[in-house]
């Protein structure tokens, strides 16, 4: 069975935490995922033989 421990300033840091450490993640996301979209993947032109 769960039960509630407080936590205190232990627990209000692990919440801060979590939150800064979601942000953090998403502005990368954000940014590699515009990268990922303005670069134009090469082409890969080769002849097969006859």
């Amino acid at each position: 069975m769960a039960y509630y421990v407080p936590l205190g300033i232990r627990g209000v840091l692990f919440r801060v935490g979590t939150i800064l450490i979601g942000l953090l993640g998403g502005i990368v996301y954000f940014l590699a995922a515009r990268r990922r979209r303005s670069v134009v993947p090469p082409s890969m032109a080769f002849s097969l033989p006859d």
